[in-house]
């Protein structure tokens, strides 16, 4: 029988020549004994997936009834980031009534459990198993993100760069593909699955260690719609802790920070791959599996219960496809109704009274127990917010800030012929750095003053009246936490006495 590990072999000798023949036959062997079974588990969990293995089985399952497989972008080192399309209607997404989900992993290549249980999924999703979820939702799954960081079993890419800190610059040709997918589809759902380490030094000197098989981290930036995060909260979280209960795993809500400091939910930071599809008013998860002492480690653990929690919300959102479908719409339509509204720019991490018991492993005995969290930061409160224009003007010589709107496909106009325009003005009479999730960022101290102001020729004018509305504000307002201006490359921008991004009110 023809192993992953011969077609790989032969796809190297080959480049690929005589694959598709080599592809059809296995599938065929595969579908005649009724089963595929994905590399991990044919492996029996001693190894890991590697890239070229993780091809030839995608190329193989794109052969069957109901996936297609797509490449959305290319790694620096030549290596292709892919997505699978899932569908039992005749053609993906032709069946509006459907809902669309979206799962990615592997955004950080030495975690790479979150990849496993995505090919143990799309082996599921082969064998017909997952049909009566996929008859209410349409699924596309992006199992491995960062496959350069994966080969050389690294946390970033071959280039160095955090993946999960580019959803806002869009700098990598990954992330960029990953946001051309969600624009393509707007999927109502989104997960990114990761893996948390459990045996940081700052818990094990307070003598406990985390001991849940997966953490599921919910949207916490306040400008995500308020409706959204409840739903999170109070109904689909408690769902999957009971599925994962049932299923015999450890589970509890994403934490970071020390026992000795603080304990808080996850960043508000919408420059990763939850946050930044929740601005955009997306039911959008990060998923945290425990990871091991070596990338190999409880190899199977790891993968089956990334994929029991995957597949735990894959069933809810089935179950709820026509409520979530309308929550989510909801929300979108609002967002082209911004202006004159307000857009939260700096926020943080307040304690609110909650109480929580999560399950860990005391070090001195080794056994399983609970810790009731203290001190809990469980509220997020708003710090400063600003009131959305109806338009931004981008001074003709940012022409990088105007590709990255692009990137993001954000709407634009370009201006022809030069035009008088009211606009307000920020001054800057002052700039001191400030802290916020342990992150440094400027602090201004502006005052905004109103004119009539000729736009040139070239000046790029970006209205509001679109589902970018939240994104636009967190983005070029300069007191924004997570905006441009703590980026290096356009530190310029608060070095003169008036910020040079106009704003139309």
């Amino acid at each position: 029988m023809l192993t992953y590990e011969t077609i790989r072999s032969v796809y190297r000798t080959c480049q690929g020549v005589f694959l598709p023949l080599l592809l059809l036959c296995s599938s065929s062997i595969s579908l005649a004994q009724g089963h595929i079974q994905a590399p991990v588990a044919h492996e029996k969990f001693a190894r890991l997936t590697s890239y070229d293995t993780l091809q030839a089985y995608l190329r193989v399952l794109s052969g069957l009834p109901g996936i297609r497989v797509e490449r959305i972008a290319r790694t620096a080192q030549g290596r292709d980031v892919c997505c699978a399309f899932l569908s039992r209607s005749p053609r993906f997404g032709e069946d509006t009534t459907k809902l669309r989900v979206l799962l990615f992993a592997q955004q950080h290549g030495d975690e790479p459990s979150g990849k496993e249980a995505l090919t143990l999924l799309l082996a599921s999703a082969a064998n017909h198993e997952l049909d009566e979820i996929l008859s209410r939702i349409d699924l596309l799954v992006v199992p491995q993100m960062n496959p350069d960081g994966a080969e050389l079993r690294q946390r970033r890419t071959s280039g160095g760069l955090d993946l999960n800190r580019d959803h806002l610059l869009l700098s990598s040709p990954e992330t960029r593909g990953l946001h051309d997918l969600f624009a393509a589809w707007w999927p109502e759902v989104t997960l990114d699955v990761h893996e948390y380490g459990p045996f940081s030094r700052a818990w094990s000197d307070s003598g406990i260690l985390k001991a849940a098989d997966v953490q599921l981290g919910m949207l916490t930036n306040l400008n995500s719609a308020e409706s959204l995060r409840k739903f999170e909260r109070e109904v689909v979280f408690p769902r999957i802790h009971s599925s994962m209960r049932d299923s015999g795993y450890l589970f509890h809500e994403y934490l970071v920070g020390s026992p000795e400091d603080y304990i808080r939910f996850s960043t508000t930071e919408p420059n990763d791959g939850r946050q930044s599809f929740g601005i955009l008013n997306t039911l959008s998860f990060i998923q945290e599996g425990r990871g091991g002492q070596t990338l190999e480690d409880r190899l199977e653990r790891r993968s089956r219960s990334q994929r029991a929690a995957i597949e735990a919300l894959l069933s809810f959102c089935s179950a709820h496809a026509v409520e979530i479908q309308a929550l989510v719409r909801g929300a979108r339509e609002s967002l082209c109704h911004m202006a004159g509204m307000q857009a939260v720019l700096c926020m943080d991490h307040f304690a609110g009274g909650t109480t929580l018991q999560i399950p860990v492993i005391s070090t001195p005995s080794g056994r399983d127990t609970v810790w009731l969290v203290h001190p809990l930061r469980d509220r997020v409160s708003s710090l400063w917010s600003r009131e959305i224009p109806s338009a931004y003007v981008i001074p003709r010589e940012f022409d990088e800030l105007r590709e990255i709107l692009e990137r993001h496909h954000v709407t634009g106009e370009s201006v022809k012929v030069p035009r008088k325009e009211n606009v307000s003005v920020y001054v800057i009479e002052g700039v001191q750095p400030d802290t916020l999730e342990d992150e440094w960022h400027p602090k201004p101290t502006l005052r905004s003053v109103t004119r009539t102001q000729e736009l040139k020729a070239g000046d790029f004018v970006v209205r509001t009246d679109q589902r970018h509305s939240l994104f636009l504000a967190i983005l070029l307002e300069p007191e924004s936490m997570w905006g441009i201006v703590k980026y290096p490359a356009f530190n310029s921008l608060m070095q003169s006495k008036e910020y040079p991004i106009l704003r139309i009110p």
